[in-house]
């Protein structure tokens, strides 16, 4: 057995002795993809509840019974007859004639035709490649015990000397004189002058005479004063500071930035002129005259004089005092304790698995020209990869061939 050596790549040489044939390889390079599972921890986090004593204070309201006395004000009617005068407009209408006439614009169409040119824009669509950083916001509560003070008002009753005014409305009567009006009478001949008291003579006969009337008198309420001093109750508010403990949780967040690469789609806008025809319809005005008379009414009032007999209320003031019960209630401050559950969040590690994939390089030996006794042992050890030693292209390496 004749052992050989040959040359890869399509290179070949002479082999001793020269008469036996020679086997040509060419080594194909097969990319593969390998799964490997791993194993990572990441973050959860729980909300635990711990008991707690806190005491507060709860205000409790009591009722008192109280009686308040007052002066109520009662009106009692008092009808009597007033005469009164006035005077009403009544309405005449009259129709007229107005000269309305108009003017009326048509218009009237004409058409013709322009060119335009416009640009249209069209998009192409290209792709890039973009990183994109996503900011997520994680929330992290605390919980926190606070103090909050409010402010109660606390009513408080004195009693004060003030001046009431209990007056009431009592009847002025006034008289007044009647009135004077001309009317015709009869004179005689002698009549003595009222100015300056001497005696005179006229034809005896009707005279125009200045008369008065009957005297007549009239009622008004005037207010009469009573001034009183009275004890009056004043209930007033003193305000009271409380303390309260109040649990407050707070939520706040931290940021964590996710970069990954994406790829996008890139409109780009390409301009192209088109041309085209339009037809234009332009009006021209065209005026005409249309006459027209239009009636109108005229509204023209009228003055008349009505009398009629109107009654007139009036009422006097009658103090009635009064006892109104009434209730008042107090409050009082309780404490309470109350057991309260505070959250605690607690970290743990939870234990995850998840695949990925390698790229491996598996290198094969084809055959190209094999004489029939010809025996190909395998190599023992597949070149994946050029070491430090090897220097060169890997199908430069000559594996052994064994021929009988």
């Amino acid at each position: 057995m004749t052992v050989l050596f040959f040359a890869a790549a399509g290179s070949a040489f002479a082999a001793q002795p020269c008469c036996q044939p020679v086997a040509q390889y060419r080594l194909e390079y097969v990319p593969t993809i390998e799964r490997v599972e791993q194993t990572a921890y990441k973050k959860v986090y729980e909300t635990q509840y711990v008991e707690e004593q806190v005491t507060t204070y709860e205000t409790v309201w009591e009722t008192e019974k109280r009686e308040r006395r007052y002066s109520v004000s009662r009106k009692v009617p008092e009808t009597a007859m007033t005469e009164r005068r006035y005077t009403v407009q009544k309405p005449v209408d009259e129709t007229e004639y107005r000269d309305t006439s108009y003017n009326i614009t048509r218009l009237v169409p004409e058409t013709s035709e322009r060119e335009e040119r416009y640009l249209v824009a069209k998009q192409v669509m290209e792709t890039q490649e973009r990183q994109v950083v996503e900011t997520r916001r994680v929330p992290v509560q605390e919980t926190t015990i606070e103090q909050r003070t409010y402010t109660v008002n606390k009513p408080v009753t004195n009693y004060v000397e003030q001046v009431v005014d209990k007056g009431q409305y009592v009847n002025q009567v006034n008289a007044l004189p009647g009135k004077s009006y001309e009317r015709l009478a009869w004179h005689r001949a002698n009549y003595t002058d009222p100015v300056t008291g001497e005696s005179k003579w006229r034809i005896p006969g009707f005279y125009w005479t200045t008369m008065q009337g009957p005297a007549r008198t009239e009622v008004n309420k005037v207010y009469q004063p009573n001034y009183v001093t009275e004890t009056v109750p004043v209930t007033t508010a003193v305000q009271e500071q409380r303390v309260e403990q109040v649990p407050v949780t707070r939520t706040t967040y931290r940021d964590e930035q996710i970069v990954r690469t994406e790829q996008v789609q890139v409109p780009r806008t390409v301009q192209e002129e088109v041309v085209r025809k339009i037809p234009v319809t332009t009006y021209k005005q065209v005026t005409e005259r249309v006459e027209q008379q239009t009636p109108v009414t005229v509204r023209r009032m009228i003055t008349e004089e009505k009398v009629e007999q109107i009654p007139v209320t009036t009422y006097k003031t009658v103090q009635e005092e009064k006892v109104e019960p009434y209730e008042v209630k107090v409050a009082k401050a309780v404490p309470v304790t109350r057991t309260v559950r505070k959250p605690v969040t607690v970290e743990k590690l939870v234990p995850y698995t998840y695949t990925i994939e390698r790229k491996k390089m598996v290198v094969n030996r084809i055959p190209l020209n094999v004489p029939q006794d010809t025996v190909i042992k395998p190599a023992e050890k597949r070149i994946e990869k050029p070491t430090e030693k090897q220097t060169g292209d890997p199908a430069d390496q000559v594996p052994v061939i064994e021929t009988n």
